[in-house]
């Protein structure tokens, strides 16, 4: 039971939020094509971080068995959550930040965290179950390590590249992320949506009440 829960987990989580990636990803591909500039760029690619939100959380969704949430606040949360985290991470560079003071890197650490937060803070509170906040430190470690992936095509790409190589790219780093955080998020899942298995004082009662019954009166 545990290991279908698990593979169910990573393999629906991993392609929502490929999918997801991909989209958004290729929404900031294409504004750079259309030389899109200031405000215009930034409204598609936060919408575009909304459709990864709300396919993140549909995988997610699909993937519980039990203590599902309403769908409509979950994949609502998660989508605003998300493109929240994606007008946070591209203010310094819209705002041309120069790390070249404490204050400085102090605010863009705090805004990470809050990144990082963003989408497992709001997924919680459309939990509303007591025991379930383990989820939110949880999955900020797991975008921590996933989100590292989006940076591995840099060394091999320039303004030189072709755009098939960037996108390819991209889709792979893509992939790579969203199967890490399925897999990190998985065993937390497993303890909040899977199914609850049967305890061992109750199967120990039930193998002697077989028994009983197989020998009869």
């Amino acid at each position: 039971m545990r290991s279908n829960f698990t593979r169910q987990w990573i393999t629906k989580v991993s392609i929502g939020e490929a999918a997801g990636f991909a989209i958004a990803a290729g929404t900031g591909i294409m504004t750079i094509l259309l030389y899109l500039e200031l405000p215009w760029s930034l409204v598609l690619i936060v919408l575009a971080g909304a459709v990864e939100g709300a396919a993140l959380a549909t995988g997610q969704y699909l993937a519980m068995h039990e203590h599902r949430p309403k769908p409509g606040p979950w994949i609502g949360g998660t989508a605003a959550a998300a493109s929240f985290a994606w007008l946070l991470g591209m203010l310094p560079s819209i705002l041309e930040l120069q790390f070249d003071s404490v204050a400085t890197i102090l605010l863009v650490v705090l805004g990470g965290l809050v990144l990082l937060g963003s989408i497992p803070f709001a997924q919680w509170l459309v939990m509303r179950r007591r025991g379930t906040f383990r989820w939110v430190p949880i999955n900020m470690g797991a975008w921590l390590v996933a989100i590292l992936w989006t940076a591995a095509p840099s060394p091999f790409i320039d303004e030189s590249s072709p755009i098939a190589l960037v996108a390819t790219l991209y889709l792979l780093a893509g992939i790579l992320m969203a199967v890490t955080i399925a897999s990190i998020t998985a065993p937390v899942a497993r303890q909040l949506f899977g199914r609850s298995e049967p305890s061992r004082d109750w199967r120990s009662r039930m193998h002697k009440r077989a028994a009983a019954e197989c020998r009869g009166p």
